[in-house]
């Protein structure tokens, strides 16, 4: 999580130090103007709006502590969209209100402005209508639950439908601990449907949506040089075979010899995902539960690769798939539950 505090002012410059060592376990860069600014701090170097652009994409979350007209004026032409723009925050120099301006949900501004209102004792501003009624809209189920939505759209009427005190039905694979309202349901009739499920669905109707929970890990081994797009054939032909959505990957996972083995790692960018490196000393210890082959061995010291590396980097769940060859490519394929 990165903050950038903006603001034109002494009085508000001192506001930013301050919430800058308040918030010391998150990375946070004060900027102002070059007349208010020292070591502690970073000059705006351009016209305001210029400058917001420069750093819109750069942060999570960026606090302005100015008037709110200002920012809406500065921040107009860069909104892009609710899944991309970072959460907007607004505070007066006194910090008596901080307001959550955009991206409350998916951006986190809410969870950021709750945060900063109790650090600084200032009065919480919040317009979101399910956090104001005390409910929740889907893309904060999503976020609590990890999971990606399938359709904004849909996430949207669904969200209407909860702020509107309509009953929703939910039909999760997975656990769920998030407290939920009582107009969600499991069972009985409904105006609207969530489905929490990693398998591929295709849905229709204009208030159902898919959660899809971050809970599939792919284990990797391959020869040497094969391209990235060999890699994500064969993962692409894994999951059709299971109907298991791709955005449900939470992460690849190889042995340590693979660790520069690029198209491992541009299928797993692909996937907007990342590659975890397993050390053979790790998957000696438990190499005797899997698949091995006397080839790899004498070739990496260790007879398994796919099955292992997916295992060890798993928490609590079981193979979907165990080990597939791929035309020099091996991959297994856990989900955590």
């Amino acid at each position: 999580m990165s903050w950038a505090v903006v603001t034109l002012t002494k009085d508000g410059t001192q506001q930013g130090k301050r919430i800058k060592n308040l918030l010391d376990d998150i990375r946070l860069d004060v900027y102002t103007q070059e007349k208010w600014a020292d070591e502690e701090t970073l000059v705006i170097n351009k016209k305001l709006d210029e400058f917001i652009g420069s750093i819109f994409y750069k942060y999570d979350i960026i606090l302005f502590i100015m008037s709110t007209g200002i920012v809406v004026r500065s921040i107009a032409k860069y909104i892009k969209s609710k899944t991309t723009d970072p959460g907007i925050l607004v505070m007066d120099e006194r910090g008596q209100f901080i307001i959550s301006l955009l991206s409350g949900h998916l951006g986190g501004a809410n969870k950021a402005a709750k945060l900063l209102a109790d650090k600084i004792g200032g009065q919480l501003v919040i317009t979101t209508a399910s956090d104001v009624k005390g409910l929740i809209a889907v893309d904060t189920l999503a976020e609590e639950l990890k999971c990606c939505i399938s359709n904004m759209v849909g996430a949207k009427n669904v969200t209407a439908l909860i702020v509107n005190d309509e009953i929703v039905q939910i039909k999760s694979d997975i656990n769920i601990e998030t407290k939920l309202p009582n107009n969600i349901v499991t069972e009985g009739e409904a105006k609207g449907i969530i489905f929490i499920t990693n398998r591929i669905m295709n849905l229709d109707n204009k208030y159902e949506v898919q959660l899809i929970p971050k809970n599939i890990i792919i284990g990797v081994g391959c020869k040497s040089g094969l391209s990235s797009e060999a890699i994500i054939n064969a993962v692409e032909e894994a999951l059709v075979s299971l109907n298991i959505d791709n955005r449900s990957i939470k992460h690849f996972a190889t042995v340590d010899v693979k660790k520069n083995e690029a198209g491992i790692f541009e299928a797993a960018k692909h996937y907007k995902t990342i590659v975890k490196i397993v050390d053979r000393k790790e998957i000696k210890t438990v190499e005797n539960e899997f698949q091995c082959s006397e080839f790899v061995r004498k070739t990496i010291g260790v007879g398994a690769v796919c099955e292992p590396c997916a295992a060890l980097t798993a928490i609590k769940g079981h193979f979907l798939m165990r080990k597939q060859a791929y035309n020099g490519i091996t991959l297994s394929i856990w989900e955590e539950v």
